[in-house]
């Protein structure tokens, strides 16, 4: 056992109430401090053997146990659940720097997909790797991750369309899993892109994923979730709902890449399947965020995409979202594409000041947030009995997390109750 004394510790409660609303001339402080639940001068105490924390709350009222424990004290200035990367596509080979230029030049993003390219061309680099090569270069992307903080990572195959291929890429985060101190969350996405070799016959191709890709996926037991992208230049709502039913069939829990380019209705779709989550939503209309709030669906949003593609006119409806009682979470949505960044801390400071989302909130949608976006309950909050995946910051306060970006405050991160990552200012006392 050993304690981590923070002077600010965010146990970020389930209750998300706080969100909805809030006045600009009120106390933004005093309710961003209850939506992070802040503990100021907190004791954390963490039980290495179970993986768990086993207490949290003020110093002065820390258990007898936590007293003189015997894996020392880690001091720290603020402490809070692990972050949660929850859409991600770490898995690919390649890259699309050309696509970059050409954007900057003025070629729109879906126009290079309509045309073949694309997500087409991380298919084609995909194909050509070998499962060690996926693996190598994923494990070293996850380090990179987790020296900001990140303790679980969600990622996504997609960029196969065969059942072999997308089975290599879910293979090769397997692999990964077992060389890298943070959890990875696999999820299958043959429903990326239609290959250009079913150009002419797309429905024989979401037959291939609905009839063949699901039920091996499902038996080999890869993957916890199924994904879609329903927009324009990919997958019809009647396409998306149908192999999200049959992801279900097969227990796996549907998500949805919702609406980025257009109204596709696949914010309707997600409340119809009772997706987990539906992700990017820029142009999601208000009856599909009035269905995503009936249904319990939590929408990811992806601002590095804005940034990226040069697309700030098409900003995805944050506070419509938590006005109609949405959990919302933020994500890199990492990938060579549309968003090639693993920056998690820049992607808080977009959410703060482009969707306008107060520091609480933006720290609360990559735990808590991107907890429930997951469907979890064992990560995304400090309390008894939560995985004890904690991540320490050399910070003068909470909020100076997404204020001072560009740049990684993370000072240690204890992933399952082990520290696998500090620097040099950890403060350890044994």
């Amino acid at each position: 056992m050993f304690v981590i004394r923070a002077k600010q510790a965010l146990t970020m409660p389930a209750d998300s109430s706080e969100l909805s609303s809030y006045d600009a001339q009120g106390d933004l402080q005093g309710r961003d401090d209850k939506l992070v639940g802040l503990v100021e001068d907190a004791a954390i105490v963490v039980d290495e053997e179970d993986e768990t924390i086993r207490w949290v709350g003020p110093w002065d009222e820390r258990p007898e146990g936590a007293r003189d424990p015997e894996g020392g004290v880690l001091h720290t200035d603020v402490a809070m659940p692990g972050w949660i990367d929850c859409h991600t596509h770490a898995v690919f080979a390649g890259e699309r720097s050309d696509e970059f230029m050409w954007r900057n030049a003025g070629r729109e993003y879906v126009e290079i997909l309509e045309s073949g390219g694309g997500i087409l061309n991380t298919v084609d680099a995909l194909r050509q790797a070998s499962t060690a090569e996926l693996q190598l270069r994923l494990i070293q992307r996850v380090f990179q991750s987790v020296r900001q903080g990140v303790t679980t990572l969600e990622v996504k195959s997609g960029y196969g369309l065969t059942t072999t291929d997308e089975i290599k890429s879910l293979r090769a985060v397997a692999g990964a899993q077992e060389e890298v101190p943070c959890e990875l969350v696999p999820c299958f996405l043959g429903a990326h892109a239609v290959p250009r070799n079913f150009a002419d016959r797309r429905e024989d191709y979401v037959d291939l994923v609905c009839q063949e890709m699901i039920p091996a996926v499902a038996e080999a037991g890869l993957a916890n979730y199924c994904d879609v992208f329903c927009d324009r230049g990919a997958f019809t709502a009647e396409e998306a709902e149908r192999i999200l039913e049959v992801g279900k069939e097969h227990d796996l829990i549907p998500r949805i890449h919702a609406d980025e380019i257009t109204d596709a209705g696949a914010a309707a779709v997600a409340a119809r399947v009772g997706a987990a989550s539906a992700d990017h939503l820029e142009h999601t209309n208000d009856e599909g965020i009035a269905a995503m709030a009936r249904a319990g669906v939590v929408g990811v949003l992806m601002p590095a995409v804005n940034l990226f593609l040069g697309t700030l006119d098409d900003l995805a409806p944050a506070r419509k979202l938590l006005n109609a009682d949405c959990e919302v979470a933020l994500a890199t949505d990492f990938n060579p594409g549309s968003a090639m960044t693993q920056d998690l801390g820049t992607i808080l400071t977009l959410g703060c000041t482009l969707y306008k989302l107060t520091p609480g909130e933006a720290l609360r949608s990559i735990t808590a947030g991107a907890a429930k976006a997951l469907r979890r309950d064992d990560i995304g909050g400090l309390r008894a009995g939560a995985r004890a995946d904690i991540a320490c910051f050399g910070v003068p306060h909470y909020r100076y997390i997404p204020y001072h970006f560009g740049q990684s405050h993370a000072e240690a991160v204890i992933y399952r109750g082990n520290v696998v990552y500090w620097t040099e200012e950890a403060d350890v006392e044994s």
